[in-house]
């Protein structure tokens, strides 16, 4: 049986409040929040992080390092991770709980470097409104392109950033914590397309 879903956003200066529920009552699904990560994130950051590793690399990273050694490796990471002052780091909460994360630097160019959403928790409007945030807050700052890489393997990830604008820039390899895995370069030359797909909700 299908349902059709309604996702209604609203956004506010702290950031997006989306509601996503089925056209049945029964169905029902709390809201979700996102707003700026503070160091007080790093841990659960690196949690989410690292269960996401684990859930979707497992044909591009050694099973030893996913199994034993990602957690610690993730913790250490984020831990010693800067947030700059003009970085875009979001969480995405539901009920209080952490359910993803995005991660921004902005240095000599724009780079999206993370887009992480619990298992059980996709395919609900998480990812885009994390990445519309984003958009939003990083055309604030006077910023109009940005970069990510997507591990070319991830066919679902590559799906939604081509459906959000982004373009094709190349293909290369890129060290995850010290093993080399074949990326995708996806661009956005002009922000306002990630930010009008993305947050596209219905």
């Amino acid at each position: 049986t299908s349902l059709t879903y309604q996702r209604l956003a609203a956004h506010s200066s702290n950031g997006w409040k989306v509601r996503t529920c089925p056209a049945s009552p029964r169905f029902l699904m709390p809201d979700f929040t996102i707003r700026a990560a503070t160091d007080a994130d790093r841990s659960v950051i690196a949690a989410i992080h690292a269960a996401s590793w684990q859930e979707q690399y497992r044909d591009v990273l050694p099973s030893d390092f996913l199994d034993r050694e990602i957690e610690g490796a993730m913790e250490r990471h984020w831990q010693d991770q800067p947030f700059g002052e003009g970085d875009v780091v979001l969480m995405a909460e539901r009920e209080g709980e952490a359910i993803g994360f995005a991660a921004t630097w902005c240095n000599d160019f724009v780079y999206i470097d993370n887009l992480h959403v619990r298992s059980g928790q996709r395919s609900g409007g998480v990812g885009r409104a994390l990445l519309a945030e984003t958009a939003r807050r990083l055309m604030t700052q006077g910023h109009s392109a940005a970069d990510l890489h997507v591990v070319t393997s991830n066919d679902r990830a590559r799906k939604l950033y081509g459906a959000l604008g982004g373009e094709s820039a190349g293909f290369e390899n890129k060290p995850l914590l010290g093993h080399d895995v074949p990326h995708e370069r996806i661009r956005w030359a002009d922000l306002t397309l990630l930010s009008a797909f993305a947050s596209d909700q219905t």
